[in-house]
């Protein structure tokens, strides 16, 4: 696998019309294998034969060009990376079973074969773009089934090993950057709204993980008793708006009430990234949430919010560990984290 984190960003939102706020959209489909036991009841042998079954739709030359790759063959920084870049799972990465993944050319689309389920298929795309990332993830749905059977229920649809993805199987997801709700205390509201309309959010790294950045993931908790374009509909025209909109004007009522705190925040931000020699992770992505409110507010002019995107994944531990050596310690690391982020505001 010739792997370079370069050539796409899937956050590289800053031309999309809701940039400022949605960094990215995921679609995600899970399927199983007709007369195959879920993965966490089968056999190394099951699940190397479910790696031969599907092996084959990285062959095909069409617009969908995949690479098989074995997870065991990867090393601990590309694994590492994979799942920085949300092309795989965490626990997948540590995983010891049979399991492989496949990646499209661009790193936004992949198919996670043995995780939770047989398959995970999903496509990332910059910015509020569900509708393309899920016609992305129905293609390569369409290729698997052309090789294999699902496991399929006429009551309750496609079999899942989670009961709550039994249905469409179906996952819309976005992330977005939420500072201006979060310091106006606008987040009791957002809360209420999402359990309404069965939604979830979390934060950065998915389900469990704690919020960094002011980046959290919104997505559909329910896939039973709708079809896949009303769950996309239901989070993309039907909630999303609102979200936006009120992130919009709690960033209006900041300028209005608060601008030398605003201003002192993001400028002191941008200092710390700037002329800091070591920096941890937690403070880097903090600093980096709070200089793309000044980017996106046009406090600060000098930054591209394409770059803050991009160092969002860049400086991350693997992907540290790809660029500068994977015996580097935590202070080393820190040191090159440091250099990495003045290099890439100031280009």
């Amino acid at each position: 696998m010739q792997f370079d984190p370069d050539i796409n960003c899937p956050y590289a939102s800053g031309t999309t019309a809701f940039g400022d706020v949605v960094l990215s959209s995921r679609a995600r489909l899970a399927r199983n294998l007709e007369g195959f036991p879920f993965v966490n009841c089968a056999s190394a042998g099951d699940c190397e034969e479910v790696e031969l079954l599907l092996a084959p739709a990285c062959k095909s030359d069409d617009d969908f060009p995949l690479e098989w790759v074995d997870l065991h063959e990867l090393s601990v920084v590309e694994r590492s990376m994979c799942a920085e870049r949300h092309l795989i799972s965490t626990n997948f990465a540590d995983a010891k079973h049979p399991r492989g993944v496949m990646v499209g050319p661009e790193l936004a689309r992949s198919i996670m074969i043995n995780e939770e389920d047989h398959l995970r298929i999903q496509s990332i795309k910059p910015g509020l773009d569900l509708l393309n990332s899920h016609n992305d993830v129905m293609a390569m749905d369409r290729r698997m089934e052309n090789l294999v059977a699902y496991a399929f229920d006429e009551q309750f649809g496609f079999l899942t090993a989670c009961p709550t993805n039994i249905g469409t199987g179906a996952r819309f997801s976005v992330m977005l950057h939420l500072p201006a709700l979060r310091i106006t205390k606008g987040f009791r509201q957002l809360h209420n709204a999402c359990q309404g309309m069965s939604i979830a959010i979390r934060g950065y790294h998915g389900e469990g993980s704690e919020t960094i950045a002011d980046l959290y993931q919104l997505s559909n908790q329910v896939t039973l008793g709708y079809n896949e374009e009303d769950l996309r509909s239901m989070l993309e025209d039907e909630f999303l708006p609102t979200v936006i909109e009120n992130e919009r004007n709690a960033r209006m009522k900041i300028i209005e009430l608060h601008s030398a705190k605003l201003d002192d925040r993001v400028y002191r931000a941008q200092g710390i990234l700037e002329n800091a020699r070591i920096l941890p992770l937690d403070e880097a992505m903090d600093c980096l949430g709070r200089v793309r409110l000044g980017v996106s507010l046009e406090r600060i002019t000098n930054v591209d919010i394409n770059a803050i995107n991009q160092l969002f994944i860049d400086i991350q531990k693997g992907h540290l560990q790809w660029r500068y050596g994977s015996d580097l310690n935590e202070t080393e690391l820190q040191e090159k984290r440091a250099t990495l982020v003045k290099e890439k505001l100031a280009a």
